[in-house]
């Protein structure tokens, strides 16, 4: 079994999911993204478990669209947990297929993984800018919650400062984003 060969299939085809076949702005974001595919989520709270089982299932999705028969998916990536691309590639795809599917509209799965991105302060590093030096401690501050209370730093920011969103799992972090910006 080729493991390379199907690892590097499967980043690809999350890749275009959340940059379709065009690079935004004629920058590439392949370091960003291959460095975020190479980090672990590792869930802040109980209910933050969701969004790691909804990455590691776009395993099983990516898969059937692949004709590639889930035993190959499980040896390829047996005891391989959630990586940080994953978690936020499922939470986008949640977004757009659950929460916001508007046909007028297109596919805005990109949209929202790159409001993330955003947010999180990733978006200067495309591969020209990329440092690993300056998103490691960003990536920490994400996983350690650090992040501002009202989501700056995080997955999603808000203007509200009501809610500190440092206190609560991420699902209700986007309902709250996606409440205030009345999509």
């Amino acid at each position: 079994m080729n493991f390379m060969r199907e690892t590097e299939q499967y980043y690809d085809w999350l890749y275009k999911i959340v940059c379709g076949e065009w690079e935004p702005r004629n920058l590439s974001f392949h370091r960003l993204l291959m460095y975020l595919f190479n980090r672990d989520y590792i869930p802040a709270c109980e209910m933050d478990v969701c969004r790691a089982t909804d990455g590691i299932n776009l395993r099983y999705r990516f898969a059937s669209e692949n004709n590639i028969p889930y035993g190959k998916i499980d040896a390829v990536f047996q005891g391989v947990p959630c990586s940080m691309l994953e978690m936020m590639v499922a939470l986008a795809i949640r977004i757009e297929e659950h929460i916001m599917e508007d046909r007028s509209m297109g596919n805005r799965v990109g949209q929202w993984f790159w409001s993330m991105v955003v947010s999180l302060g990733l978006a200067a590093m495309d591969d020209t800018r990329f440092s690993e030096k300056r998103a490691e401690p960003i990536l920490a501050r994400f996983m350690d919650r650090d992040y501002q209370p009202n989501g700056a730093g995080g997955l999603f920011t808000i203007t509200r400062t009501s809610i500190d969103m440092r206190t609560i799992d991420i699902w209700y972090q986007l309902m709250n984003w996606l409440n205030e910006n009345e999509f």
